[in-house]
């Protein structure tokens, strides 16, 4: 378990071996909110500690809310979770939160459904808009309620952070971006196209005007047409001229 500061607001608990993270929002006055905890042990403790104050810790899911008792008692902070995980807190939850409802001023969280269990994403209003998703998944069909939402970095439990664009990463995952139609030109469509391949074959023929009938050899490539032609008599004056014969064929 290790911490690194992402931005001069946020900061990552990063599990290397298990390639899990979560993510504690700076506030000197209101105190730290976290989403989501680790495996509870001593030095995730400290590190949490090392941030400054927590007063609230956000749970995304049932999976998320077993080890969150542990850290209420040890940080003295207060727990939020939708009424669909609060059961699962070791003790219960100390904020019950609803489909859509603002943690505090600067987080709202809003709830997800899919095939399986819920889980909660958390919209902080930073530059951009910042969505944290947890261990949802965004190319579910269940994440496609987060499309209305405005934000443009992605911070999940098993992904790295996306800073730039992450609201047109997302959209492509639903496959929801428009295709660009590939053209070449006017009439030919682009040439690294696949549908590409083979359309000039037919015009590899001697007889077509636009391939032409001589090989340009590289050195003589840029001495025009009328040089190679010389070039091409000399060569073969010099190769039909007399040689002097060796010893061995007098």
């Amino acid at each position: 378990m290790d911490i690194q500061q992402l931005r001069s607001w946020i900061f990552e608990l990063y599990d290397p071996l298990e390639n899990d993270r979560q993510y504690i929002v700076f506030d000197a006055d209101r105190g730290n909110l976290i989403i989501d905890v680790p495996t509870f042990s001593e030095r995730a403790v400290r590190l949490i500690c090392g941030t400054g104050r927590a007063t609230t810790i956000v749970v995304t899911n049932a999976n998320r809310a077993r080890e969150a008792g542990k850290f209420r008692d040890a940080l003295g902070a207060q727990i939020a979770a939708h009424s669909e995980d609060a059961e699962a807190v070791q003790g219960g939850a100390d904020v019950r939160l609803e489909d859509d409802e603002r943690i505090r001023p600067d987080a709202r969280a809003l709830r997800v459904r899919g095939e399986g269990h819920g889980a909660t994403v958390v919209l902080l209003r930073k530059a951009g808009g910042v969505l944290v998703v947890g261990d949802l998944d965004l190319a579910t069909p269940a994440a496609k309620a987060l499309m209305p939402l405005e934000f443009s970095a992605v911070l999940a439990a098993q992904r790295p952070p996306v800073w730039n664009a992450g609201k047109d990463g997302f959209l492509a995952m639903q496959s929801e971006l428009p295709r660009p139609h590939k053209r070449f030109g006017i009439l030919l469509d682009a040439p690294w196209d696949r549908a590409y391949k083979g359309r000039l074959e037919d015009k590899m023929y001697p007889h077509d005007p636009i391939v032409p009938r001589e090989v340009t050899v590289g050195r003589e490539a840029a001495m025009g047409p009328e040089t190679l032609v010389v070039a091409d008599v000399t060569r073969e004056r010099l190769a039909k001229a007399p040689r002097p014969l060796r010893e061995d064929e007098r």
